[in-house]
């Protein structure tokens, strides 16, 4: 059958995760032709590359998409941190960014302290004036004690006040400390310490010991909350007067950063040459597709891909490419995209003006056809706060537009039908379960309940990361364990420092992820070009189809006679009269047709084909479109 050589193909989001699909899409692209492609986030960027190599199969674009791995993989030096490269600031955010780096550091990985990077980073985020405020919190911290034991300090204690100084002190060393004694690594306890040894080795006296602990405690204390105010009150001012201007992100995705030595003390690797990352995915578009300009959906012809964005103005979802009109301001999206790409859309020129750049006039985005695929997967990966968000316009207002994992990380509900011609396959990402080692999980087609990951809950900051996880994923958990979809998605297992936001993921485990992925690809490949297992998932899908026929059966058979009534007596009103080419005169033109339908539909709740209970009954109901 023709269509068993088909299938469609949805990829779930997850930032430095991408690097699981290039192998996966290889693997599946020895049998299949992808016909639809779908993803957002990272996801978008794979269904990105998986669309440009369908488009160059002929002139070796899955081997192209595949050798994306071995780019990654082969640098040495530097080279080895080629995708944290990618990802560049703009001069604005260069020192945030250093702060963002700096907190990756590892010595296990990059072989650089978190904590040295940091303090460098921090010192170059603020002006003269709070260095000079922190230098002398810095003072008073580290001679505080000292100037109290050698100088400040009585000879002599009264019995009853050495007593309620020793009690206090070590009533703090139990209350303050202990907790905190596995909170910090062990340089950073030898440096916080430092002080009060330097303080205790000048007191005489025991409550003088006590007081120089307590001292320390408050000193302590101070200096953290003056360090917390003061980078504190500089970030609020920096995203006061900056925020809108820098999209609200770190990095644009386009631009020319070099790093300075600044940088490099915090822990940005050293440039070599690899260009920023909306640049990158423009280039490598364009090469896996074998296009001398940017890949447009036009030049992908019959292959459908879907993307998913947010809107944050209107507080929903969009698929990309749009079916509405939309307007653009090059300099607006020349802070987000190639300038060779925003020249090439060469739109038409509105009468309005850009709401951001007052000098500007809009441009008409371009139809379908000469949109490039780069600005739609730079839409969908925007991750809210690293990724600047890309603004386009309508009615003369600003429409900001950041990572469709917002609203579906994983959108395999993309290219669903009711009665599918071939499958489409699903690539997801999940951490391992408790006790569970394998790296893939492709769960059976069968008639069980189960299908939805699990996760032990045991501490705090994972109790705030399953419920941001529920929020945002609640839906495609659910779908992707329906049956007739859980059997056709493959899910790759990551542990803590794979993937995610590990930008310095040392070359071994880009690989060990990579391949990580083909094994996921292999397995689906191997299930379904065996007839018996695409039969099943057909059947599958017919039995649940067959189901949500019968339920809708019920409600015609049982409301027939109250929208029977309905069309004999209601007039359309005149609001809604564009509903039809011609303005219907006497109530619904097509009242007999309908009444028709209602009976042909009742018919189905009679048993019949429906005998057996699904172990899932979903829901069958309007959805809006997206």
């Amino acid at each position: 059958m023709e269509y068993d050589r088909y299938c469609d193909l949805t990829m779930r989001g997850g930032t430095t995760s991408g690097v699981v699909y290039p192998l996966a899409v290889a693997s599946l692209a020895r049998h299949y032709e992808f016909r639809q492609i779908g993803g957002a986030s990272a996801g978008a960027i794979a269904a990105g590359f998986t669309a440009a190599a369908e488009r160059g199969r002929a002139s070796g674009g899955f081997e192209k998409l595949a050798g994306l791995i071995d780019w990654f993989t082969s640098g040495s030096g530097a080279e080895r941190w080629r995708m944290a490269q990618l990802f560049q600031p703009a001069e604005k955010t260069r020192a945030l960014y250093r702060i963002v780096i700096a907190s990756m550091q590892k010595r296990e990985t990059t072989g650089r302290s978190a904590i040295t990077c940091l303090f460098f980073a921090l010192l170059g985020a603020v002006g003269w004036r709070a260095k000079s405020v922190l230098a002398l919190m810095a003072l008073l911290w580290l001679g505080g004690p000292v100037l109290y034991s050698a100088w400040l300090a009585p000879s002599a204690y009264p019995g009853w006040l050495a007593v309620v100084v020793t009690v206090v002190a070590l009533a703090c060393v139990v209350i303050v400390l202990w907790p905190l004694r596995s909170s910090l690594p062990w340089p950073a306890w030898v440096f916080a310490v430092v002080p009060l040894v330097l303080g205790l080795a000048f007191s005489r006296h025991h409550a003088t010991a006590a007081v120089v602990l307590l001292v320390w405690l408050v000193l302590s204390l101070a200096a953290v909350s003056a360090l917390f105010v003061t980078y504190g009150y500089a970030m609020q001012r920096f995203l006061k007067d900056h925020a809108r201007s820098i999209h609200f992100g770190l990095v644009p995705g386009t631009g020319d950063y070099r790093p300075s030595w600044l940088d490099r003390l915090s822990g940005v690797p050293k440039s070599t040459g690899v260009p920023p990352l909306a640049d990158w995915i423009a280039d490598q578009l364009d090469d896996i597709a074998g296009t001398s300009e940017a890949l447009t959906f036009g030049d992908l012809g019959d292959i459908n891909l879907v993307l998913m964005t947010t809107d944050l103005s209107e507080g929903r979802p969009y698929r990309l490419p749009f079916k509405e009109e939309w307007q653009y301001c090059e300099e607006c999206l020349g802070y987000v995209l190639p300038r060779r790409v925003v020249e090439q859309m060469n739109g038409a020129r509105t009468s309005g003006k850009c709401p951001l750049h007052e000098h500007m006039p809009l441009r008409a985005l371009p139809p379908r056809e000469q949109l490039p695929v780069v600005l739609a997967v730079r839409m969908s990966l925007s991750f809210p706060g690293l990724f600047a968000a890309v603004p386009l316009c309508r009615d003369g207002r600003v429409h900001w537009f950041s990572d469709g994992g917002i609203t579906s990380n994983f959108p395999i509900h993309f290219f669903d039908t009711l009665l599918p011609r071939w499958p489409t396959f699903g690539l997801s990402l999940q951490p391992y379960p408790n006790g569970d080692t394998d790296e893939v999980w492709l769960p059976e087609q069968d008639a069980s309940t189960s299908g939805t990951p699990y996760a032990a809950l045991n501490s705090a900051p994972g109790f705030v990361v399953s419920i941001l996880n529920t929020f945002l994923d609640w839906r495609d958990t659910m779908q992707s364990a329906l049956p007739g979809y859980r059997g056709r998605i493959a899910h790759v297992r990551q542990s803590g420092d794979e993937g995610g936001s590990n930008l310095f993921m040392p070359p071994e485990t880009i690989k060990r992820l990579a391949l990580r992925g083909q094994k996921a690809g292999d397995l689906l490949r191997e299930r379904f070009v065996q007839q018996r297992n695409t039969d099943r998932y057909r059947w599958i899908r017919l039995r649940m189809a067959l189901r949500e026929y019968q339920a809708l059966g019920v409600q015609a058979a049982d409301r027939d006679a109250l929208y029977d009534e309905l069309l004999a007596r209601f007039e359309i009103p005149a609001e809604l009269h564009e509903w039809f080419r011609t303005p219907p005169a006497d109530g619904d033109p097509f009242r007999a047709e309908i009444e028709v339908a209602l009976d042909h539909v009742g018919r189905l709740k009679d048993d019949g084909p429906f005998d057996g209970v699904p172990p899932v009954d979903p829901d069958l109901r309007l959805t809006p479109p997206e």
